[in-house]
C-alpha cells in the first residue's frame, strides 16, 4: 500500500498531533517540581485523548475519502452504463425503424400486387390472372371458397353467375374428376335464392373463351343468354373485390348492388363516400322494415339512401339467407 502524503485539513491535523506530543514530552521534566502531580495529569490527559482521537479523525477521513471515491466512481459507471444504454436505445430505435419501413415498402407492394392482379379481371383474363386475383382475393378474406362474389346477368331471367375458388378441392384431370390438391375455379349459373342451375368448371389449360361458351349456353338453358355480356361480368367480379377490399363490415362479399349496397353473409353494408353500417339481416324483414330504414338514414347522416340499390340488396338478402344460413 503506498504512502500518500497527508494533505489539507489532514496535514493540519497531523501536524497538530505532533506539536500536542511535543508540546508533552518538553514539559514532562517539569511535572515533578514545577507543575506538581496534578500539572502532570493534565498534560498526560491531553496527551492521551489527543493521540486518541487524532487517528479516529485520520480514519474517518481516509473512509470518507475511499467512499466519495467510491461514489464517484459509481456515478462514472452509472453514467457510462447511461450512455451505452442510450446508445444501444438509439441503435435498437434505428433498426425498427428500417424495420417498419421495410415492411411498410413490402405492405404496399403487396397492396399493388393486389390492385394489378384485381385489374388483370378487365384486361382479357387469363385463367392464371384470374387465379391469381381470386388467391390473393381469398387470402385477404375479402371472397368465401364455397360461395364466391356473384353477378347478375338477367334480372328478366332471374339468372346470376357466381364464381366459387377453391384451392384444396376436387380437381378436373384427363380421366375425369380426382381427388388432388389444385386450384379448382367454377362458374355457377343461380337464381336469386341461390338455387343452382349449372356448375361450370374451368380447369387449367383451358381458354377463358371455351369456357365463357359453356357459361353461356348454360344461361341458355336456364333462360336466355341474349344478355350474356362477359365484359360486364368480369367487371361486375373487379367491383365486388374492390368494395370488399375497402372495409371489413363488406366481406366476404356476395353480391354487389350498385351503387350503395353489397350483400355479405351477414345482411347488406353500404360502400360509398358515407361511413361504414351493416343492415343484420333479422333487421331486414317485414316487421322491422320501416324502423331499419329510419336507422339506416341516422346511421348515414346526410347520405341520401339509394332506394333501387338499398331494395335489391335487401332481397338478394333475404333470398339467400332467410331463416338460416343454407351454406
Amino acid at each position: 500500500m503506498r504512502f500518500k502524503r497527508p494533505r489539507g485539513l489532514d496535514l493540519v491535523v497531523v501536524l497538530a498531533t505532533l506539536a500536542s506530543v511535543a508540546i508533552l514530552l518538553a514539559a514532562l521534566p517539569f511535572t515533578s517540581d514545577g507543575l506538581g502531580a496534578w500539572g502532570a495529569g493534565v498534560l498526560v490527559n491531553i496527551g492521551a485523548s489527543v493521540l486518541l482521537v487524532v487517528p479516529v479523525y485520520v480514519l474517518n477521513r481516509r473512509l470518507d475519502n475511499r467512499i466519495e471515491r467510491a461514489q464517484d466512481e459509481t456515478r462514472s459507471s452509472v453514467n457510462a452504463l447511461a450512455d451505452r444504454v442510450s446508445g444501444f436505445e438509439k441503435d435498437v430505435e434505428r433498426r425498427l425503424e428500417d424495420v417498419a419501413k421495410s415492411v411498410s415498402a413490402r405492405l404496399a407492394e403487396e397492396r399493388e400486387q393486389d390492385r394489378v392482379a384485381f385489374d388483370g379481371l378487365l384486361e382479357g383474363a387469363s385463367r392464371k390472372t384470374f387465379e391469381d386475383a381470386l388467391r390473393r382475393a381469398h387470402d385477404l378474406g375479402l371472397i368465401q371458397a364455397k360461395r364466391g362474389p356473384r353477378v347478375c346477368v338477367s334480372r328478366a331471367w332471374d339468372l346470376y353467375v357466381r364464381v366459387d375458388f377453391d384451392d384444396e378441392n376436387v380437381v378436373r384431370t384427363n380421366g375425369g374428376w380426382g381427388i388432388g390438391k389444385g386450384e379448382l375455379i367454377e362458374f355457377v349459373v343461380e337464381r336469386l335464392n341461390g338455387k343452382v342451375l349449372e356448375v361450370v368448371p374451368w380447369p387449367a389449360g383451358e381458354d377463358l373463351r371455351e369456357v365463357m361458351v359453356r357459361v353461356g349456353r348454360a344461361l341458355e338453358r336456364g333462360g336466355s343468354g341474349a344478355e350474356f355480356d362477359v365484359r360486364k361480368l368480369f367487371q361486375g367480379y373487379r367491383e365486388a373485390l374492390a368494395v370488399a377490399g375497402s372495409h371489413p363490415s363488406r366481406r366476404p362479399v356476395w353480391e354487389v348492388c350498385p351503387p350503395q349496397w353489397v350483400v355479405t353473409p351477414q345482411g347488406i353494408a353500404a360502400y360509398g363516400d358515407g361511413p361504414p353500417f351493416v343492415a343484420p339481416v333479422d333487421e331486414l324483414r317485414p316487421v322491422n322494415s320501416l324502423y331499419h330504414v329510419q336507422e339506416i338514414q341516422r346511421n348515414l347522416g346526410n347520405q341520401v339512401i339509394d332506394k333501387k340499390s338499398y331494395f335489391a340488396a335487401k332481397k338478394a338478402a333475404l333470398a339467400l339467407i332467410g331463416d338460416r344460413l343454407p351454406f
